[in-house]
């Protein structure tokens, strides 16, 4: 009886493992598709070998040819794809062909092939991944097949000799125009190839340009927008160090935008080291992060009175900003908005704005939070208002004239990093103080600090050098149990002790002995 169940189980394993076999071998959905291990072509080519579906992907190369022909078909498996980053760095690769049979090319696939000066996409690609042909840097030139209706972000970034971009005429989806990339009905721009030699330009009537689409097109100094156009997208002008104006018209007096806009996106203008001036319309309620980073150009800016925010690093690096004026309806700005702006002399507010100023510093309403010291002050001293809490993010960047910093106990917070690339600056905090933890944690951005009051004499901190301070000056020389001073100002005569001499010193400097100075 034992032995028949013991029968019976062994067939019905063998008969599992059998269909398994079979099925695995069909390829049958029950059971998935078998992919094959990873394999090479005696020329180098890497792939992957879809058997259910008898195709093959490329996945990567080791051969040393500089003109590639990717093959259709590899040991009976038809090439349809090539996988993501496949071909990255290569930067020994001069040429590619792709055959017909391929669908799809992965993201980043040829990015960083720096030699790679020719490329013949088959008529089968449908899909071009992101990034797909970035930094390819003598490129010229491209063909976009009637087949291809996707083309992922940024597909050619980086490829600063590139001066057209060709679509089939059978293309539904794409289209091109004077060698520029469009779409079929002419309602966006993708791509205006940045190796064009042309200095100026006048974009047709489309509804939207998209992410970083003039890229590095470093000849372009005019750039003429249609004023139908809704919708610039993130860095579109991004690191067009030539661009001198943009306009809707051809009046070389006008420095506009299309009035539909609501934004200014994000990068839009960093690296624009040429332009000087641009009027806002006012549907313009927003100025994105990085929007206008490092347009050294601009000198002055004033807030246009419809906006509202202003994002991170907005004017960052603008180093000819000598003054900002904030308008009445911005209710958030961060210091780092203007870091790095070195020649900002001042800040202004008008009356019922949410921001207050003094000594051309940047305050809130309530005076509570410091938020941006100009970085081009002449000012060599700046103590910071009691009345002040908080010390802001980058409030104090590339402060290169400011030498002597002083930060009172009543303030509690410091945002990081509070301070950065001020060489030469000795930050004075209280002992004990928030300041004084906080800036013994975070050394970088500053030369030295010192703990305890900036001014000589001042033994017990109250900003004022009298026989309250003589006193307390006797009694730690003394001994005396729990008495607490700022030894940096207690040393008086600076010989790095603290002992009668100080005391005496003091003494006389109070009763108001001639010739007798505080160090």
């Amino acid at each position: 009886m034992k032995f028949s169940r013991i029968q019976k189980l062994l067939s019905c394993t063998l008969a599992f493992l059998l269909l398994l076999s079979a099925g695995a071998a069909a390829g049958s959905p029950m059971f998935g598709t078998f992919l094959a291990n990873a394999a090479q072509t005696d020329s180098g080519y890497q792939y992957i070998a879809d058997s259910s579906k008898k195709t093959a992907q490329i996945t990567g190369y080791t051969g040393s040819s500089h003109s590639l022909t990717i093959p259709s078909v590899i040991e009976g498996y038809s090439v349809t794809s090539i996988k993501s980053e496949a071909f990255k760095g290569k930067n020994t690769i001069l040429s590619v062909t792709i055959p017909d049979t391929v669908t799809n090319i992965g993201s980043e696939c040829f990015s960083g092939c720096t030699l790679l000066g020719v490329v013949d996409l088959g008529k089968g690609v449908s899909s071009i991944g992101s990034k797909a042909f970035e930094n390819c840097s003598i490129l010229s030139t491209i063909s976009i097949p009637a087949a291809t209706s996707s083309i992922g972000a940024q597909a050619f970034i980086g490829c600063k000799k590139l001066k057209s971009i060709e679509v089939s005429s059978g293309n539904l989806v794409f289209t091109s125009k004077d060698g520029v990339l469009l779409t079929r009905l002419e309602t966006s721009l993708i791509t205006y190839p940045p190796g064009r030699s042309n200095d100026s330009y006048t974009a047709p009537d489309v509804l939207s340009i998209e992410n970083y689409a003039f890229q590095d097109a470093k000849s372009l100094k005019t750039l003429i927008l249609s004023k139908s156009t809704t919708t610039i997208g993130k860095g579109a002008f991004k690191g067009c160090s030539a661009l001198e104006r943009i306009a809707t018209s051809t009046d070389p007096d006008k420095y506009d935008l299309p009035e539909k806009l609501t934004k200014i996106d994000d990068e839009v203008f960093s690296g624009c080291k040429k332009l000087s001036k641009l009027s806002f319309p006012s549907s313009i309620k927003s100025i994105g992060a990085d929007a206008f980073k490092d347009c050294v150009s601009i000198t002055k800016f004033t807030i246009p009175d419809n906006i509202t925010t202003i994002g991170t690093g907005a004017f960052s690096g603008c180093s000819g900003i000598t003054s900002v004026t904030i308008n009445k309806k911005l209710t958030a700005i961060s210091g780092s908005a203007f870091a790095g702006c070195s020649g900002l002399k001042e800040y202004k507010v008008p009356d019922g704005a949410s921001f207050t100023v003094a000594k051309g510093v940047l305050f809130n309403k309530e005076g509570t939070r410091l938020i941006a010291y100009p970085a081009g002050s002449e000012a060599t001293e700046y103590k910071v208002g009691e009345k002040v809490t908080t010390i802001g993010e980058n409030a104090f960047d590339n402060c290169k004239n400011l030498k002597k910093l002083t930060i009172p106990a009543t303030v509690k917070k410091i945002v990081e990093p509070a301070v950065r690339n001020c060489d030469g600056l000795t930050i004075y905090v209280e002992e004990g103080s928030e300041a004084q933890k906080y800036f013994q944690e975070h050394t970088s951005g500053f030369s030295s600090l010192k703990i305890g009051s900036d001014k000589p004499g001042d033994v017990n901190g109250d900003g004022e050098v009298d026989n309250a301070d003589v006193i307390l000056l006797r009694r730690y020389v003394a001994k005396w149990k729990n008495v607490a001073i700022h030894t940096e100002s207690a040393d008086v005569n600076k010989d790095g002790e603290v002992d009668n001499a100080d005391v005496i010193l003091l003494r006389r400097y109070v009763a108001g002995w001639k010739n007798v100075k505080l160090k």
